[in-house]
């Protein structure tokens, strides 16, 4: 797998990294393996995929976490920009605590993905930001951060609240008694508020109804801050809920939901199927067609393509998506069945169903 061009700056810089370092958010390239003489990385990382490669490589600490735990002070921290600046924010501020006295503080990425502004995002905690080195369209910032410039690191101050109509579905006879308060973290999917194709799917909510045994079950594919998987069990109590995203933020904030509305779910960290066990009678999802920075329409194919064998006879596979995205034909080939529930300028609903 070739580098990308941040993780080449990297590699050209690489003699300066030595001692115990940190890396976050880094790219699942395989960088890591071509810096050879790093002795036990730290590597907090929000993705499952990179967690999961990475978790039986020698000498590598793997993270898998939103907020990095007690650890002793490292001597460098190198952190890739994230596509969200507000996510960028929420690492530099939970990071920088972590870093010895006097050590660097790298943040790397590509000029269209935010860096060439990012320097804003340094400033308050430093002296000086120091362009350290640029090429093929990417660019390597470094300062040394000022202690007396570094607050304490409070998850809760990160922690942005909303509210959600939970009368918005009139396929399912949803009445409006009271509202969902949704909790979402930097970097988590249309971050506190409500995305226009999931609105569209909240309003089409299906009632869910048991295939095998008395309860109902529904699995929220790519749950962000859980908001579609909230809003089935607002209209359904009855249900039993597997929400299930790539994103170690998404997981946290549809927990946090969760327990502030006092509803319950389980909910797990997966590449797409990759840890999703058992069988349903609804899958739900606002799939994504972006991998970072890049379309990608392999994973919600492959989710398409994998979804028939996780729904129980007569379980309903229902999706939104664009437009312009070719699903309807995949769906089709899939189930031999599809059925378009909705649909806007912009956005559809696709629904399919296991043959009894």
């Amino acid at each position: 797998m070739a580098l990308t061009p941040a993780s080449e700056l990297i590699m050209r810089n690489q003699a300066e990294l030595s001692g115990r370092v940190l890396f976050a958010h880094i790219p699942d390239d395989g960088l890591l393996s071509q810096l050879g003489q790093l002795e036990s990385p730290i590597v907090l990382t929000d993705d499952w995929r990179s967690f999961s490669s990475m978790q039986h490589q020698p000498k590598l600490e793997p993270l898998f976490q939103s907020q990095v735990p007690d650890i002793p002070p490292v001597d460098k921290i190198v952190l890739f920009m994230p596509k969200a600046k507000e996510q960028a924010r929420y690492l530099i501020a939970q990071l920088l605590p972590l870093l010895k006295e006097g050590a660097e503080f790298w943040l790397v990425g590509e000029n269209n993905g935010g860096i060439k502004s990012a320097d804003k995002l340094l400033l308050p905690f430093t002296d000086k930001v120091q362009k350290k080195d640029k090429a093929k369209k990417s660019t390597l910032l470094s300062m040394i951060p000022v202690v007396d410039k570094i607050p304490a690191f409070e998850l809760e101050q990160w922690q942005q609240y909303w509210s959600l109509d939970t009368g918005l579905s009139a396929e399912a006879g949803a009445s409006s008694e009271s509202a969902l308060e949704l909790v979402s973290l930097p970097g988590v999917f249309s971050h506190g508020r409500l995305d226009e194709g999931s609105e569209l799917l909240l309003q089409h909510l299906p009632k869910v109804r048991a295939s095998v045994g008395f309860i109902p079950k529904a699995l929220d594919m790519g749950c962000g801050c859980g908001v579609i998987g909230l809003s089935l069990l607002k209209q359904q109590p009855e249900l039993a809920l597997t929400a299930c995203d790539v994103s170690v933020m998404a997981v946290e904030a549809t927990k946090l939901s969760l327990a502030h509305n006092q509803l319950e779910g389980e909910v797990i960290a997966s590449d797409m199927w990759s840890e999703v066990e058992g069988r349903y009678d609804l899958v739900i999802s606002n799939p994504p067609f972006h991998t970072g920075l890049k379309t990608d329409y392999v994973p919600t194919e492959q989710f398409i393509r994998q979804a028939k064998k996780h729904l129980n006879r007569g379980g309903e596979l229902r999706i939104v998506a664009n437009r312009f995205l070719k699903y309807p034909d995949l769906i089709e080939q899939v189930f031999g069945n599809c059925e378009r529930i909705a649909e806007t300028g912009k956005f559809c609903i696709w629904s399919a169903r296991v043959q009894i």
